[in-house]
């Protein structure tokens, strides 16, 4: 009998070991951990995720599972929850192709893997099984309403495989995990996310308890449906308008793992390459002597890719008040006016206090920033991953009918993205990226996604922006691939000192260089609790 998906994916996440991972991957994995933590650490100045590890703290649960944040351990549920809500804070994660899996599949190995006495070699090994299964979830289901952070369903998937690979389930049960886990996934709503709240660090918090809980279930006997994703009423007619079936191939011979990148601007991932566009034009512009001032700024010209336009379209949308972190990480005018004010966009730059003391300034110079869209630099995005992955070939399964129809659903959740106008799409097919031109001519070709190699796929998240300042002096500045791109020579340097930097002050100078020159230094056979001394740490209580 062939085996069902969800049968497939398990065997492979159950199989894998340390040994089978190549060196680069590990390397990856290893500034993963380091971008989690960081973010985790600074999302200690974050209002929501005080909160979140105040209540957390308050309800006084007897366990040994540490809240990496916390300095504080607690039971097993209290901590997956705090842990993954508390690394989402103030969009200073990272992603791979295609979601944020690190909110699950580096939390739930840090902390289950200290609370079981694994080893580092055993977490990581979890970790990039989940990251591979979580990814090619979240590939798979691209033309959907979820998109970014709002695909929780990762987090259930992820969170099982790495949970159940440290409780030891088989391949069966830990079929049954993923199958569980996957049977109520939860479908976050825009409001929750965008705007002045707080509940945005809550997206991924329920998905990856669901995925614990998942697993702990399969061990104990529980069964779930194992044809979920095959079956014409299970998750894809749920939480996608056009499956991509043919993402979840390919498992152990192409590494999703490859395509990491780790943000070092604290804002959304399409806007990275704008971001390092943006400083790098600021420098320039301060050369000379003068320095550079922001009010003397007369206009600011930004080329972005659809799917910068389409999140700064979507948060365009946001009823506002005062200034908020949330606000600077997904609309683009204000995260560049950050970044040109202060030179640089990092966590403590969006706590309450900074940005009320410069929202003023802000708001004055983000009104002078014009966003567009750009072709060419979608078309840059498209070429790059048609040349790795064969995009046709992976949507052979899709319909130019299926992708009309998804394009239409988009549009309707998307209504300000001009880049998902007909029109545009149809001049775009007429002069730009040859791939669009050639979708729909993979439909009955064999496609392997094993066959491709990402290794060497660095993913150009473009941004052209031109500053002109009142005197007329201006500076024009390109950069395709971010900076936090993994691939890029001294990228994991750049992952351990974000750590670093955000380390420092919560644990002090002293312990947060001993707690990157331990990740740095991690061996497979090292006890995790060795390898990242920070879950060990212990510190001021939250409440």
């Amino acid at each position: 009998m062939q085996p069902t998906t969800i049968e497939t994916l398990a065997a492979w996440a159950a199989r894998l070991r340390f040994s089978d991972l190549p060196e680069r991957v590990i390397e990856k994995a290893r500034a993963q951990q380091a971008s989690v933590l960081a973010a985790s650490l600074a999302g200690r100045q974050d209002s929501g995720a005080r909160k979140v590890l105040a209540a957390t703290q308050r309800a006084a649960e007897a366990g040994r599972v540490p809240v990496l944040a916390g300095g504080f351990s607690t039971s097993r549920p209290r901590a997956v929850f705090a842990n993954a809500a508390v690394s989402c804070t103030f969009d200073f994660d990272e992603i791979l192709l295609l979601g944020h899996p690190g909110h699950s599949s580096v939390t739930v190995p840090l902390a289950l893997g200290t609370e079981l006495a694994r080893t580092w070699g055993e977490a990581t090994a979890a970790q990039v099984a989940a990251n591979e299964v979580a990814g090619r979830l979240g590939l798979a289901t691209f033309f959907g309403p979820q998109n970014g952070q709002m695909i929780p369903h990762l987090h259930c998937a992820g969170a099982a495989v790495a949970a159940g690979r440290l409780l030891g389930l088989d391949e069966r049960a830990l079929a049954h995990a993923l199958a569980i886990a996957l049977a109520q996934p939860p479908a976050p709503l825009w409001p929750s996310f965008l705007g002045p709240i707080e509940s945005k660090i809550l997206t991924a918090a329920q998905g990856a308890l669901t995925g614990v809980q998942a697993a702990e279930l399969a061990a104990a006997g529980l069964t779930g449906a194992l044809d979920l994703l095959d079956h014409p009423h299970g998750f894809f007619r749920r939480f996608t308008w056009a499956p991509v079936p043919r993402a979840l191939g390919g498992l152990g011979r192409a590494w999703l793992s490859d395509t990491l990148q780790v943000k070092l601007h604290a804002a959304c991932w399409y806007f990275q390459g704008a971001l390092d566009a943006v400083l790098a034009a600021r420098a320039e512009l301060a050369q000379g002597g003068g320095g550079f001032r922001p009010e003397e700024v007369a206009r600011i010209e930004c080329r972005v890719t659809f799917l910068a336009e389409a999140v700064t379209a979507l948060e365009g949308g946001t009823s506002h008040g005062r200034l908020t972190a949330n606000e600077a990480n997904f609309s683009l005018p204000v995260a560049l006016a950050l970044a040109l004010v202060n030179g640089r966009l990092l966590p403590q730059d969006l706590a309450p206090e900074p940005l009320a003391a410069q929202e003023p300034a802000v708001r004055a110079l983000a009104d002078k920033i014009r966003v567009q869209h750009d072709w060419e630099l979608t078309g840059k995005l498209l070429g790059e991953l048609d040349r790795a992955l064969d995009l046709p070939g992976l949507l052979g399964t899709v319909s130019l009918l299926d992708l009309f129809g998804a394009l239409r659903s988009a549009r309707r959740e998307f209504p300000r993205a001009g880049a998902l106008r007909l029109a545009e799409l149809g001049r775009a097919v007429l002069r730009a990226p040859a791939v669009l031109a050639r979708l729909g001519r993979g439909r009955g070709r064999r496609y392997d996604l094993g066959e491709h190699d990402l290794s060497s796929l660095l993913l150009p998240i473009s941004g052209e922006v031109e500053v002109e300042l009142a005197g007329g002096r201006r500076a024009r500045v390109r950069r395709d691939v971010p900076e936090g791109a993994l691939g890029l020579p001294g990228a994991s340097a750049r992952a351990l000192a974000k750590l670093h930097a955000a380390a420092g002050p919560v644990l002090g100078d002293e312990a947060a260089a001993h707690l990157v020159r331990a990740l740095a230094t991690a061996a497979p056979s090292q006890p995790l609790a060795e390898a990242v001394p920070l879950v060990t740490w212990n510190r001021v209580p939250v409440v």
